[in-house]
């Protein structure tokens, strides 16, 4: 992971281009005004990396080319929020699971928790957990059940917690990517009965309901008024064919390193409100919503994450454990797996000059700012 965040010099009279970052920076002072005393620890440190992001508080590198122009490089926070970071450990990942891909169909599965627990799972990690872990059981245990139609007594897929929605509210899901393969106990290779269906979604959704919210009360952060409110209610599951499963490590892949919501979808700074583009699910059109910049910045820090929570989790045959399962199924399965291209080392990369456009060479490391200063520009940022 690069530390350099800029690798394109500005060429000399370009404007400021709009995005995220620099919508949160106008209104971090408004925002800390209004939220300052009730924000969470992992909504600090997100909004601190941010300021902070290439900036001469993090240091960086001078470069210089032979017509005589410098171009000052400043490091990257490489925050997980950040809007700026983790483009090149996303390109990463997929690679990564595009090279372990199997030859047979693929489904999407996704668990979206109701609207009563989402302010449980706010900021509370043990909630969030139990969520990744109970999930991952529900769906381990009906594609195990030969009443179910697949009998996998080794499964394998990956989730990934996603917690917004277009407009950036708080929406808690989980996505898995699931191979329609699986090994018996034997080792065996089972296949689905139909290669066009692999589990109905209601019977995953009712299983999750009754893992979760006894987990829950079990553990601590729901009481009992909550949890028979709970299991009065219908929980929501899909189950979507996924082709060969390249579109959806690549869907999934947004929401891997990527920020809440891209540069792209940003269309307007109108006074003390941002317009973006969102895509409305049901139509399958793009709309435009318009909101306060500081409701902007408020649901953008509703999905920090906690300290230690990681937001992949592998299960079964993809597991690191699983390795000699995955290798037998490639064998069963006659998988004939072409390496993933490499991906181009960040570090490679050179920075041209905008004035003459030839190569520009380091001449100087700019250390980071010591903490007490990095914290006083952070104040200062936000204090304006």
């Amino acid at each position: 992971m690069s530390g350099i965040g800029q690798l394109r010099c500005p060429r000399e009279g370009e404007s400021r281009p709009l995005t995220v970052a620099r919508v949160i920076e106008r209104f971090a002072p408004a925002y800390w005004e209004r939220y300052g005393s009730r924000m969470r620890l992992e909504q600090r440190k997100a909004l601190q990396a941010i300021l902070q992001c290439r900036t001469p508080a993090l240091g960086g590198h001078r470069y210089a080319c032979g017509c005589g122009h410098e171009h000052h490089a400043f490091h990257s926070c490489n925050h997980r929020l950040c809007p700026r970071c983790g483009a090149a450990d996303t390109q990463e990942w997929v690679r990564k699971q595009l090279g372990k891909l199997l030859p047979v169909p693929y489904y999407l599965v996704t668990f979206t928790v109701p609207s009563e627990l989402r302010s449980v799972m706010l900021g509370n990690r043990q909630a969030m957990e139990l969520l990744m872990g109970c999930s991952a059981r529900a769906l381990n245990e009906l594609l195990a059940d030969p009443a179910r139609g697949c009998r996998f007594d080794h499964a394998g897929f990956f989730g990934v917690y996603q917690s917004w929605t277009q407009d950036m509210r708080f929406h808690p899901h989980v996505h898995y990517v699931v191979p329609a393969v699986g090994l018996d106990e034997r080792w065996k290779l089972k296949h689905p009965k139909s290669p066009k269906f692999l589990i109905h979604a209601q019977p995953l959704a009712i299983r999750l309901r009754t893992l979760l919210t006894n987990a829950l009360r079990d553990h601590g952060p729901i009481r009992d008024e909550l949890f028979w409110k709970l299991a009065k209610t219908d929980w929501n599951a899909d189950v979507d064919r996924a082709g060969n499963g390249e579109n959806a490590v690549k869907y999934l892949g947004q929401y891997i390193r990527r920020s809440v919501i891209s540069d792209h979808r940003i269309l307007a700074l109108e006074g003390n409100r941002v317009r973006i583009r969102i895509k409305n699910r049901d139509t399958v059109s793009f709309e435009t919503r318009t909101l306060d910049g500081v409701e902007f910045v408020r649901r953008f820090l509703l999905h920090a994450l906690p300290d230690r929570f990681h937001r992949i989790r592998y299960r079964g045959f993809l597991h690191a454990r699983g390795k000699p399962r995955l290798l037998w199924l490639q064998l069963l399965l006659d998988a004939k797996l072409q390496p993933p291209p490499e991906s181009t080392p960040v570090h490679g990369r050179e920075i041209a000059c905008p004035r003459c456009g030839g190569p520009m060479r380091k001449i100087k490391k700019m250390p980071r700012a010591p903490p007490a200063h990095r914290n006083e520009h952070f104040f200062h940022a936000v204090a304006a």
